[in-house]
């Protein structure tokens, strides 16, 4: 019995000591292999990538890099010529190289043009006034039409932009005239004119904005257009304040090989609508000048400030001769000159002096308040009050001729009915010297 304990004892304690053996085994080969949740990163096998081999190209170049960068905001609107021309303007004054750019992707300008830009951007001395840019026209006739501007450099040079619109409703530069680099480089250069018709009628109508007798003149066919015409001209923008529209003032009616018909718009200091001024321009000897001149439509923006109560009256007058006259006014009872007739009288001296071989004549006139003696006298003395200041003005008092009609030869009537306000209207309009210059 004892035996058997014995032996039984030894075999649980066997079964015991082999169970932990193994327990150990086991452990010791979990502690030889990686961790399940922590494998090793340098034990992975990166997986196998398939690699397409690639063509070759050509590195960029600097102009393919710039075209492919340009970003929307440096994109120039072509809807209008307005902002083509402010583009090229801010291009030339702000060396905008950038904006070059965009204008050459988008085909707004040719390659020749952006190299003469370029020049006009390398040339340091080369500025544009304010402002740089100036409307001068445009030919809305036809598919294509075209439109003018002129770039203003500060040394008073001018060049200009023809701009054209193409089939695909967009603006493009059709033809970039510059003026000489010596011009360029002056401190006071005088503008170019351009010998086409737009640009005709442009300088003529500059000169006359600002009084200039003397070049506008320079762009009239005399045997056509009477000095009077073109010295009325003058005065009338000046004693109403005329100015050109600022948008695209002068408009084609229409235009043939030897000939062209335009409207310049006009308005007033405040910028309202102040009638226009129409102008037909031919081919003489090939240049162009203006050939007719209709100022119907100024003439009557300028009297309706008659109504206003505004002592202004029409500067230009029909002669019974044929043509025109220049009138000057005077007031009640009056032989002495206004400010106002001096100024006029300036003008009025240039265009007598211009021309040597031509004489003058003066003719003085009055209401019907008073005596035919004493209107008489009246009469002379407005006309030689005319006279004298033409004298004092360089004009040679040869070259003059004073006659006095009293008040025989009235410029507007009154119906025996009116009543005193509309008598006084008729007065004050037949109180006047008029001068028929025989040109």
């Amino acid at each position: 019995m004892k035996n058997a304990s014995t032996i039984t004892a030894f075999i649980i304690s066997f079964l015991v000591v082999g169970s932990l053996a193994l327990v150990f085994l086991f452990l010791g080969n979990r502690e030889d292999e990686p961790a399940a949740t922590e494998p090793a990163a340098q034990t992975e096998v990166p997986a196998r990538q398939t690699v397409t081999p690639q063509p070759t190209v050509d590195p960029l170049t600097k102009e393919d890099i710039s075209q492919q960068t340009a970003t929307p905001s440096s994109v120039v609107n072509l809807n209008s010529p307005q902002t083509l021309a402010q583009a090229i303007a801010k291009v030339i004054q702000d060396r905008d190289v950038d904006t070059l750019k965009s204008l050459e992707i988008q085909q707004a300008v040719t390659e020749a043009q952006s190299r003469t830009i370029r020049e006009l951007m390398d040339a340091r001395h080369v500025r544009l006034s304010t402002p740089g840019i100036t409307s001068i026209g445009a030919n809305n006739q036809g598919a294509n039409p075209t439109a003018r501007y002129t770039l203003n450099f500060s040394s008073g040079a001018r060049g200009y932009l023809d701009m054209k619109r193409n089939d695909k409703q967009q603006w493009t530069l059709d033809t970039l005239t510059l003026p000489s680099k010596q011009d360029l480089a002056k401190d006071k250069a005088a503008p170019m004119a351009m010998n086409d018709p737009m640009g005709v009628v442009s300088s003529f109508m500059d000169a006359v904005a600002k009084a200039d007798f003397r070049t506008a003149r320079k762009f009239v066919d005399g045997a056509r257009v009477q000095d009077a015409t073109v010295a009325g001209l003058c005065i009338l923008f000046e004693e109403g304040a005329f100015r050109l529209r600022e948008d695209a003032p002068i408009k084609t009616a229409y235009e043939a090989p030897t000939n062209a018909g335009f409207f310049v718009h006009l308005q007033d200091a405040q910028g309202r609508k102040a009638g226009n001024v129409g102008l037909t321009v031919a081919k003489k000897d090939e240049q162009w000048l203006v050939a007719e001149a209709s100022l119907d439509s100024m003439l009557e923006a300028y009297t309706k400030r008659q109504g206003a109560g505004d002592d202004i009256f029409i500067p230009i007058v029909k002669n019974p001769q044929g043509g025109d006259s220049l009138a000057l006014f005077f007031g009640f009872n009056e032989d002495a000159l206004s400010k106002r007739s001096e100024r006029q009288l300036q003008i009025v001296a240039e265009a007598i002096k211009m021309d040597g071989g031509k004489k003058l004549e003066i003719s003085g006139h009055t209401d019907d308040v008073g005596s035919e003696r004493y209107n008489q006298g009246l009469s002379e003395r407005r006309a030689a009050a005319v006279k004298a200041q033409l004298v004092q003005f360089g004009v040679p008092a040869e070259r003059i001729v004073t006659k006095g009609f009293g008040k025989s030869q009235p410029r507007r009537t009154y119906s025996p009915t009116a009543d005193e306000g509309a008598r006084d209207e008729a007065r004050k309009e037949n109180r006047r010297a008029e001068m028929y210059l025989d040109f």
